[in-house]
C-alpha cells in the first residue's frame, strides 16, 4: 500500500528547509499527475505563512501532440491553476512552447528539414528539451539555484534506475542535474511501484477538484506514461500513444493508431500524412540536390548540407531540403486535414497562425513568391491577411489565458500588429 502521508511529509520538509523554488516537470501522464497531486496536498496542509517560495508547474506542448492529448493538458492546466487561486497556493502553471523558429511546421515545411529519423533527430531538443532548460537558466539566473521535481521512479526500467543514481549527492535526497549548474533534481516517486501510483490515483482525488477517471481511461491498455523529456538520449515519442503524431523516427506509429483503434476514424487523414512524411524522406525526387563541396546559400551552407545531413551523401551528391514545390504540396494537405478535422473537434490546430507567417517569412528567404503562402490558406480558409492577423492577435490571448497574470500580454500583441504591418508593407514595396 502506498504511503502518501509519508511522502507528503518528505516534501513538507524539504519545501519548509529551503528557499529554492521549485520546478515540476508536468506531462499529464500517472506518475507526473500523482506527483502534482501530493504537491498540491502538502501545500495545502502548510499555513500561509509558511508558503513562502512559489512553485512553478510546466507543461511542453511540442505543438505536434495529437489534438486529443493536447486539449486535455491544456484543460487539466487550467483546472490546477483555478485550484490553486482558490485555495491561495503559491503554484504558478504554465504551459511552454518551443520558440517559433524551432516548431515542427517551421522547420520542415518552411526551411525544408527532411522529416527526422534516428541518424537526424534535430527535433526532441527544439520541440521538448530546450523550452524546458530556457526556463531552469532564466529561475537559475535569478534565485541562483532551483529544485526540478520529477515523477521519475526506479522501477520503470534499468536505464531509469542507472539515471537516478548516478548523480545522486550523498546524505541527501537531490541529485545534480545532468547539464545546467545550481539545478537540483528531486524524484519523490522513486521507490514506488507501477502498481503503487494507480492505488493512488484511483482512492485519492486532485485537490483542485474532479477526479482521475479520465486518466485513468486514457491509460486503458497502454503500459508507458507519458514522459517528461529531459535528455536527447530519451527514446522517441512515437513509440507512445502519448507521443508526437508526426513521428517518423519509429517504424509504425502508435499515437494516432490509438485513438483509432478507440474509434476516432477522424484522424486517419493525420496518420496517412505522418505516413508520407516518413516515405518521401529519402526520395530524392522530393529533396534538392547539393554537391557534397558546394558552398550553399542562404540558411542551408555547408555545415547544414554536409554535417546534419551526414550519412545521406550519395557519390559526389548530397540530399538537401525538400524542394520548394514539396513544401507547398505539404501545407496545403495540412491544412485540409485542419479544416476536416475541425468538424469533429473545433479545438483542434495542428497548426498555429503564428507558424503559417514564420513559414511564409523562410519561403520567402528562400526566393519563392510572396503570394505563394497567401494563396494557399485562402484556398483552404478563404482568409485575408486582415483576417489571419485576427487570428494571430486571438492566438496571443489563446495562449496566456492559462497564465494567472497575463504579463505581457499588451506587448504581445502589439508585435503581432507591428510584424503583420511589416509583412504587408514588404509585399506591397515586392509588387511594385
Amino acid at each position: 500500500m502506498v504511503n502518501s502521508k509519508g511522502i507528503i511529509a518528505e516534501l513538507r520538509e524539504e519545501y519548509l528547509n529551503s528557499t529554492r523554488p521549485w520546478i515540476i516537470g508536468f506531462s499529464g501522464g500517472k506518475d507526473s499527475s500523482c506527483l502534482i497531486q501530493l504537491v498540491y496536498e502538502m501545500l495545502k496542509s502548510l499555513s500561509p505563512t509558511q508558503r513562502t517560495h512559489i512553485v512553478h508547474v510546466l507543461s511542453t506542448n511540442t505543438m505536434v501532440e495529437t489534438p486529443h492529448v493536447a486539449i486535455r493538458l491544456k484543460d487539466m492546466c487550467e483546472r490546477i491553476q483555478k485550484g490553486a487561486e482558490r485555495d491561495g497556493l503559491p503554484l504558478d502553471v504554465k504551459l511552454l512552447r518551443p520558440k517559433i523558429t524551432d516548431t515542427f511546421w517551421v522547420n520542415l515545411i518552411g526551411r525544408g528539414y527532411p522529416s527526422p529519423n534516428k541518424w537526424f533527430r534535430w527535433c526532441t531538443s527544439r520541440l521538448k528539451i530546450e523550452p524546458m532548460d530556457n526556463y531552469v537558466y532564466e529561475n537559475v539566473k535569478q534565485n541562483g539555484e532551483v529544485l526540478i521535481l520529477l515523477g521519475t521512479r526506479k522501477a520503470e526500467s534499468s536505464n531509469r534506475k542507472r539515471s537516478l543514481e548516478k548523480h545522486e549527492i550523498e546524505g541527501t535526497k537531490l541529485r545534480k542535474h545532468g547539464s545546467i549548474k545550481g539545478a537540483f533534481v528531486y524524484a519523490p516517486l522513486e521507490n514506488l511501484s507501477t502498481e503503487e501510483v494507480w492505488e493512488y490515483l484511483k482512492t485519492e482525488n486532485p485537490g483542485w477538484g474532479g477526479t482521475n477517471e479520465e486518466l485513468i481511461r486514457l491509460y486503458a491498455g497502454e503500459s508507458s506514461d507519458i514522459s517528461f523529456i529531459m535528455n536527447s538520449a530519451a527514446p522517441p515519442s512515437g513509440t507512445s500513444r502519448f507521443g508526437c503524431w508526426t513521428c517518423t523516427v519509429v517504424d509504425k506509429d502508435h499515437a494516432i493508431q490509438a485513438l483509432i483503434d478507440e474509434g476516432h476514424t477522424e484522424y486517419i487523414p493525420m496518420q496517412k500524412f505522418r505516413d508520407k512524411l516518413r516515405r518521401i524522406r529519402d526520395d530524392p525526387e522530393y529533396r534538392e540536390q547539393y554537391r557534397k563541396n558546394q558552398r550553399l546559400d542562404k540558411l542551408y551552407d555547408e555545415f547544414y548540407a554536409v554535417k546534419t545531413l551526414g550519412g545521406e551523401r550519395t557519390g559526389k551528391e548530397a540530399l538537401g531540403p525538400f524542394k520548394m514545390s514539396v513544401r507547398h504540396e505539404l501545407l496545403s494537405e495540412l491544412l485540409q486535414i485542419q479544416t476536416d478535422l475541425r468538424q469533429y473537434e473545433p479545438r483542434a490546430e495542428l497548426i498555429t497562425p503564428e507558424e503559417i507567417n514564420a513559414i511564409k517569412l523562410a519561403w520567402i528567404y528562400d526566393g519563392d513568391s510572396t503570394d505563394t503562402l497567401e494563396e494557399i490558406v485562402h484556398d483552404h480558409s478563404g482568409k485575408t491577411d486582415l483576417d489571419n492577423l485576427i487570428d494571430r492577435l486571438l492566438a496571443v490571448e489563446h495562449d496566456m489565458s492559462d497564465i494567472s497574470r497575463k504579463i505581457g500580454i499588451y506587448g504581445k500583441l502589439e508585435k503581432a500588429i507591428r510584424e503583420y504591418t511589416i509583412t504587408t508593407f514588404s509585399n506591397e514595396e515586392v509588387k511594385k
